[in-house]
């Protein structure tokens, strides 16, 4: 299998160090490399150098007042259309679901984020795709 990235996204320091440990007890036979990322600007960035390798963005938390998490959505997918993106959100109402599905959101992940079902569904995406 190809090496997929996984980049997962939030503004706040503390999630990304407790995602940091998760991923450290990640079996390192699954082909994943993660990369963990504080900002909109370096996600862009990230994304254009990994060519066409398979790429997930998980989208947890952005907040500036340039770029909101839908604001990233919409620029990942029309810059990088083949990156699948996860959108995970503590506003679990239909109408935020339903405008990151129509946008190209492939998951929606209600918080507390947990990582065993996050993990389950990069699994169940890249492993064993149904598309």
């Amino acid at each position: 299998m190809e090496l997929v990235h996984v980049l997962f996204v939030d503004d706040e320091p503390t999630l990304l160090s407790l995602f940091k440990q998760e991923v450290s007890r990640q079996s390192p036979a699954l082909s994943f490399h993660y990369h963990l990322v504080a900002n909109a600007h370096d996600v862009l960035k990230q994304l254009d150098g990994f060519g066409n390798a398979p790429v997930l963005v998980v989208i947890s938390k952005v907040t500036t007042p340039e770029m909101d998490e839908l604001a990233l959505l919409k620029v990942v997918q029309r810059k990088h259309p083949r990156a699948k993106i996860y959108i995970c959100t503590d506003v679990n109402a239909p109408y935020v679901r339903k405008g990151n599905e129509e946008h190209g959101a492939l998951r929606f992940i209600s918080k507390p984020l947990n990582f065993k079902s996050l993990y389950g569904a990069i699994s169940e995406d890249f492993l064993n795709p149904l598309f």
